[in-house]
């Protein structure tokens, strides 16, 4: 039991990056920070409901449905092998991340429930020295990605094959950490790097360097959805979220919310939380106007999910039946 623990915890270590959801291309060197809210300093710490979001603009909805919450305490966090440590051992209560994240704990047998999925769109294909409409103008050339087996890998790879083009043979998947290959790029050294945002934002003044392609949107095109594919969303321990089902429903009510007013009012929003962030508020603005937001739980979320990993060709099968919090199984 106890070799069995370890490696779980080695686990949560070693899956880093997954969520693509760093704030810079030097997250490693942002302390993680504790966001205020509305807690009574009487408020007990067994009362007190603690949720991990990864420090990107995608978490801004998160922070302002958080702070309705007296009894959330809410840290943004930038390491996100910690946080993947901090939840196995159930410091954390909600852990904010990349689909795959949850995913991947859950088939090592870590007790883990996906209670939401929130973010459909952040990912894009960045160029160096002229733009690309699409995915064959790179054939014979290299795409730089964060490591293998990754979302962003998992995503190409399948964009890649829809467009006629064979994987690793037509184009060359080079694995690289984001911060390496932000640096080829800014050099001129590589052709095309899939970025986050809001790295994406944080390169784009760089001379020669290019937005092409949104891969939600090349999504969207190849197979006919209008709402792109899941890639952050919240993760709970089963047990407690069996003891918490009120605050969890609730909190997607108001993650809803939250979601609808950065979306039809994103400068009020950003006003709101820019003290969270290092990045200035024009560029958390330009950040969120290309991240796409759509809550879905309970069983529209099993069915999202099941939809994208059934159509990249690594479906879910019944021994997932247990991962989704509110669905019927």
């Amino acid at each position: 039991m106890k070799n069995k623990l370890l490696v779980i915890l080695i686990l949560g270590l070693l899956i880093s990056g997954l969520s693509g959801c760093n704030t810079s291309s030097t997250a490693g060197s942002i302390p993680t920070v504790a966001v205020e809210t509305q807690s009574p300093d009487s408020l007990n710490d067994s009362e007190q409901i603690t949720i991990y979001a990864p420090m990107s603009t995608s978490s801004i909805p998160v922070i302002l449905a958080a702070r309705q919450f007296p009894q959330v305490n809410l840290v943004l966090y930038a390491d996100q092998s910690q946080a993947n440590t901090e939840f196995i051992r159930g410091e954390v209560s909600v852990l904010v991340s990349g689909l795959s994240v949850g995913v991947d704990l859950y088939k090592n047998g870590v007790p883990v429930q996906v209670a939401n999925s929130f973010v459909s769109g952040l990912s894009y294909l960045v160029t160096y020295g002229k733009p690309v409409t699409s995915l064959n103008e790179l054939v014979g050339k290299s795409i730089y990605i964060p490591f293998e087996g990754s979302p962003i890998d998992e995503m190409v790879g399948f964009l890649v094959s829809e467009n006629g083009l064979t994987w690793k043979t037509d184009i060359t998947p080079v694995y690289l950490p984001f911060d390496s290959s932000i640096e080829l790029l800014k050099q001129g050294k590589a052709d095309a790097v899939v970025l986050p945002e809001p790295m994406v934002t944080l390169v784009e003044d760089q001379p020669n360097v290019f937005i092409s392609l949104n891969l939600a949107q090349e999504w969207n095109r190849v197979t006919g959805s209008q709402d792109g594919y899941p890639q952050v969303a919240s993760f709970v321990n089963p047990d407690w979220a069996a003891k918490n089902e009120a605050f969890l429903t609730e909190f997607n009510q108001v993650l809803g919310i939250a979601i609808q007013s950065v979306q039809e009012d994103p400068q009020t929003a950003i006003d709101q939380v820019k003290d969270q962030y290092k990045l200035s508020p024009e560029k958390l603005l330009k950040s969120v106007s290309r991240t796409r937001y759509l809550l879905v739980s309970g069983s529209e979320m099993q069915s999202s999910i099941n939809n994208y990993y059934e159509t990249i060709g690594k479906p879910l099968d019944e021994n997932y039946s247990d991962f989704y919090f509110g669905a019927a199984h």
